[in-house]
């Protein structure tokens, strides 16, 4: 199944400086544009002259930033066995595209399966468990944003003795904590939490080992080119901090499931993800 790539240019650019709290007027003079020339950038109009003033301002990789504003890189295709990914529906006023992620995950040598995330429907993931021969145990929260949660009872409804883990900084009702660095082996596989917050207050991404090829579910926390958007400096500042130390320091060959997106990998990221630069250089 092909996601396409969940964030544009231009939303690179807003959540950056969102992020550094940089309004348009602002970033205009830091850059030496017009008004006009920057806000045309922001409605996603590319102008890569004016692109390539505007995102030293805003820390951003130059020329990552112009290869996603043309479209220019894709990321591999993940077939990973024992994982397996859920695209659903979940149009917002003003965003009646938008889909997210969830995740099933299995050590293709047993029967027991994880969920990370429900997403808004869960149709396809029961098929698979079907298809697979698996059963459901346990089921891991990213995050409680209700995008990431809203088929919750759906699954719990087929699974009723499903166990919940959910980050403890946003506690979920009927789940059990997760704090950083706690670890859990279940059905011959090993799960690392992470807290990765910023995005959201708790946001936690769980590094899976037992697989052919070591992955993480993260959430919101990082996408393919780009993060989840965060509300204040302290924050966005927070999330840069958390992606760079808890999930770029990983092996370049760990795969990164995000919560929307295609799923990517640490050396793909670090090589064209606009929001870190100190991998490729500011230009």
């Amino acid at each position: 199944m092909s996601i396409r790539i969940e964030d544009n240019f231009e939303d690179v650019l807003m959540k950056a400086a969102t992020g550094l709290g940089l309004g348009k007027q602002a970033l205009a003079e830091d850059s030496g544009l017009t008004h006009d020339e920057v806000d045309a950038l922001l409605d996603g109009n590319l102008n890569e002259a004016h692109l390539r003033a505007v995102a030293p301002k805003l820390n951003l990789a130059v020329d990552a930033l112009v290869e996603m504003a043309q479209q220019n890189w894709q990321p591999e295709a993940i077939d990973l066995d024992g994982l397996f990914c859920d695209n659903t529906p979940f149009p917002v006023p003003g965003y009646e595209e938008m889909t997210v992620n969830s995740y099933l995950v299995w050590n293709p040598t047993q029967t027991d399966a994880i969920a990370f995330d429900t997403g808004a429907n869960v149709d396809a993931t029961l098929k698979q468990l079907k298809e697979q021969g698996l059963t459901l145990k346990t089921l891991f929260i990213t995050h409680t944003h209700a995008d990431h949660i809203a088929a919750i009872d759906a699954l719990k409804q087929s699974y009723p003795r499903l166990s919940i883990f959910a980050p403890a900084l946003e506690p979920f009702h009927g789940a059990s904590s997760v704090n950083h660095a706690d670890t859990f082996e279940f059905a011959g596989l090993q799960i690392e939490a992470r807290l990765t917050n910023g995005h959201s207050s708790g946001g936690t991404s769980y590094l899976i080992k037992g697989l052919s090829q070591t992955a993480a579910i993260v959430g919101d926390s990082l996408f393919c080119l780009s993060q989840g958007g965060t509300k204040s400096e302290a924050a966005y500042s927070q999330a840069l901090s958390n992606n760079r130390e808890q999930l770029l320091s990983l092996h370049d060959c760990t795969i990164l499931c995000p919560g929307h997106g295609p799923c990517t990998t640490v050396a793909e990221e670090k090589a064209h993800n606009p929001f870190f630069p100190e991998f490729k250089g500011l230009s």
